[in-house]
């Protein structure tokens, strides 16, 4: 698997967990999702088992307390998984507190605070590193944001990259400026395009010029042996 390198022990493929929460992007698709995943754990936990019997053992985690319980419960069957966690909207303490058993190696601030360049910022990171882990960013908007964030102390970023530049905002131009020049680890999100791009090898051979680690979402097994089969391929 092609790696763009910057940090090595950073795997190559995750599972991402947007459709477990059901995210908006997934149009109406996202109440169902919501029904089948947050709603009903256990489905979260087939799936995160499943992965790892795939040899995918790395989840990006959104940080609400259904998904983390369901990982944690997974976690009892197929032993740790790499986790890269992001912490939701809302008392940032209380919610690093609920991901920290799960031993993350990314806590990520999400991407609402940091394309605003909130003025806690700093704080934030201090209090990820203090937990034991290391601090990430998320992005919406990362051919602005990567630049305007570039100098504080995230070693990674989580931005949207694909090969319809769907979600890189303001614009495909400045998203691969920004990912190219910056020195900072990249985990690619929306890789697919919330199911807009069918998964072909070439999707994610392109996604990898770019991103160290690949987190893509998934909502059944055949549907992640499909896409894990093209995604380690590269």
């Amino acid at each position: 698997m092609h790696k763009r390198g910057n940090m090595p022990d950073l795997p190559g493929l995750m599972l991402g967990t947007s459709p477990f929460i059901g995210a908006g992007q997934f149009g109406s698709k996202s109440p169902d999702y919501r029904r089948r995943f947050f709603d009903d754990p256990d489905n979260m936990t087939k799936l995160f088992v499943h992965s790892a019997s795939l040899g995918v053992k790395a989840v990006q985690l959104i940080g609400y307390q259904p998904l983390v319980a369901a990982l944690m419960k997974a976690e009892e069957i197929s032993g740790d998984f790499f986790v890269a966690v992001t912490i939701p909207r809302g008392d940032f303490a209380s919610n690093l507190d609920l991901v920290s058993p799960l031993e993350p190696e990314f806590v990520s601030v999400h991407a609402q605070f940091c394309d605003e360049n909130d003025s806690r910022l700093n704080e934030w990171i201090d209090m990820i590193r203090d937990a034991g882990a290391k601090p990430a960013a998320s992005t919406h908007s990362p051919g602005t944001t990567i630049p305007l964030l570039d100098e504080l102390g995230f070693e990674a970023y989580l931005a949207p990259v694909n090969t319809v530049g769907y979600g890189m905002e303001p614009d495909i131009e400045s998203t691969l400026k920004a990912l190219e020049r910056t020195r900072k680890s990249i985990i690619a999100i929306k890789p697919l395009a919330a199911g807009k791009l069918s998964p072909e090898r070439s999707v994610f051979e392109y996604i990898f010029k770019y991103a160290d680690s690949i987190a893509v979402g998934i909502t059944s097994e055949e549907e992640m042996e499909e896409t894990y089969s093209a995604a380690l391929s590269c």
